[in-house]
């Protein structure tokens, strides 16, 4: 019942001169763990988590304001099964940058590619190609730090500058 409950997305999003309308959006077969973000423009920017919970793919799909459905999804990870969705607060994070460009970090897999410091998975990035055809191939973020512990946090601005802070240890 609850995998049911979480594969459902609540997009709240407010039309110019309109009352706010509220859609409910199924995520594709398996999705879990969604974030969205409505640009200025109103295009909704989703990612999500599919797949197995220790070593999945995250994937992203947008949808202007005038589009019937989601676009196709793009997978966000370069590395097959590099992400993990081992409890909520090690979802995948999104934010929307300067041209409202796609940034996404997570925690990676084990099998995740590069490896951190003390060899384990770490804080893995991506953003959205300047085409916005595919991601740049994922960096690990994690220079002098190990163990990893909970999910990280992402912001980014106008200006173009991008933030991801996350716990770990002081080691390595």
């Amino acid at each position: 019942m609850w995998r049911q409950f979480i594969m459902f997305l609540l997009i709240i999003g407010a039309l110019r001169g309109a009352e706010p309308v509220v859609l409910v959006e199924r995520l594709p077969a398996g999705g879990v763990q969604p974030q969205a973000m409505v640009a200025a423009d109103g295009t909704v920017h989703l990612v999500w988590f599919s797949g197995a919970p220790a070593a999945g793919n995250l994937l992203y799909a947008r949808r202007g304001p005038t589009d019937a459905a989601f676009s196709s999804p793009l997978r966000v990870n370069s590395q097959d099964g590099a992400a993990v969705a081992m409890g909520s607060i090690r979802g995948v994070q999104l934010a929307l940058g300067r041209g409202d460009r796609v940034h996404v970090a997570w925690n990676g897999s084990t099998t995740a590619v590069p490896k951190g410091p003390d060899g384990g998975a770490g804080m893995l990035y991506t953003r959205l190609n300047d085409e916005r055809s595919a991601f740049e191939p994922q960096r690990q973020l994690i220079q002098r730090a190990g163990g990893l512990d909970g999910g990280g946090s992402l912001a980014a601005d106008a200006s173009g500058r991008v933030w991801v802070v996350w716990h770990a240890s002081a080691g390595a």
